[in-house]
C-alpha cells in the first residue's frame, strides 16, 4: 500500500483545501544533478576545483536573472523576433505573387507571348465596365 501524496490536487480537494496553482506554460526544468561535495579528507586541489565550479555555477544563475530583469534587452529580442518574421511574410507575399503573375501570363498569352483571344475579350468586358461605371456614377 503505498502513502498518500499531499500535492496531489485530487486529495487537497477532498481534503476541502483548494488545489495548488500552478504557471501555464511553465514546465518544470528537469533538476541537474550536482556533483558530489568534496570530502572531509578533500585535497586543496578537489576544493579549488568544488570552489571553481560553485563560482561559475552562480555567474551562470546571477547572468539568467539578469537577463530576466533587462526589459530592454527583451524588448529589443521581440523587436528582432517582429522583423524577421516581416521579412520572411514579406519574401513569401513576393513569392506568391511572382508565381500568380507567371500563371496569369501564361493563359492570357500563346506561346510567342502575344495576347490571346480570351486576353482580349477580357481587355474589352473591362473596359465596358469601367465605361458603364465612370457614365452611372454619381457626380458629386
Amino acid at each position: 500500500m503505498t502513502t498518500p501524496n499531499p500535492e496531489d490536487p485530487q486529495l487537497r480537494r477532498a481534503a476541502g483545501g483548494p488545489p495548488r496553482p500552478r504557471a501555464a506554460n511553465s514546465p518544470t526544468p528537469a533538476p541537474v544533478p550536482a556533483p558530489p561535495e568534496p570530502g572531509k579528507n578533500a585535497s586543496v586541489e578537489e576544493l579549488e576545483a568544488d570552489l571553481a565550479r560553485t563560482r561559475h555555477e552562480l555567474g551562470e544563475t546571477v547572468g539568467a536573472l539578469a537577463g530576466k530583469l533587462d526589459v530592454k534587452a527583451q524588448a529589443r529580442e521581440q523587436v528582432e523576433v517582429a522583423k524577421s518574421r516581416l521579412v520572411e511574410q514579406r519574401d513569401e507575399a513576393r513569392e506568391h505573387v511572382a508565381t500568380y503573375l507567371t500563371e496569369a501570363r501564361g493563359r492570357v498569352t500563346d506561346e510567342r507571348g502575344r495576347p490571346t483571344k480570351n486576353a482580349w475579350l477580357g481587355v474589352t468586358a473591362a473596359g465596358a465596365v469601367a465605361t458603364v461605371v465612370a457614365i452611372c456614377w454619381p457626380r458629386r
